[in-house]
């Protein structure tokens, strides 16, 4: 399946609403769902335009998922994060779509940049879309409560270094 990264824009809100109001996706994410349009389109409106939130879109340029890097407290540290529809799940779209995402980030920042990523023990997926893209695994596992249920979580956590522009 042909897809594109670009960044949101406002008239994706619809299918952004749909994509974070799925349980499917919520679930394995430990995403909390925002039931308040008013939460929603705030949440919508921090990404639009921002590098490093990045749309999924299909041939019909309907988002079907995202991929994320979260600034960290720590100078050149980035969280990354992804959601996709579950009908485009195991179609090594996340895999290729992080790839693109990961090299077109590190043309826009420079220097030495570390990007984590936290995964459900369970989410077998997700991990593997982070061993695909050369993320190393980590040998410390953590607990977290999941924003989904509000229940206790076993973490694997990966990291990645890359180097930005000189």
């Amino acid at each position: 399946m042909k897809f594109k990264l670009r960044y949101f824009l406002e008239k994706d809100f619809k299918d952004y609403q749909r994509l974070i109001g799925d349980p499917e996706i919520a679930e394995p994410s430990g995403m909390k769902i925002l039931e308040n349009p008013f939460e929603q389109w705030m949440a919508f409106k921090g990404m639009l335009g921002r590098q490093g939130f990045l749309a999924i879109a299909d041939e019909d340029d309907h988002v079907i998922g995202g991929v994320f890097f979260f600034d960290q407290q720590e100078i050149n540290h980035y969280e990354l994060g992804y959601l996709l529809k579950k009908n485009y799940w195991n179609q090594g779209i996340m895999s290729k779509a992080v790839y693109f995402a990961i090299k077109n980030f590190e043309k826009q920042k420079t220097g030495t940049l570390r990007l984590s990523a936290s995964v459900f023990e369970e989410n077998v997926a997700s991990s593997r879309v982070l061993e695909k893209n050369s993320f190393q695994k980590s040998s410390r596992k953590t607990t977290s409560v999941s924003g989904y249920n509000g229940q206790l979580k076993s973490e694997i956590q990966y990291e990645m270094i890359i180097k930005g522009l000189e």
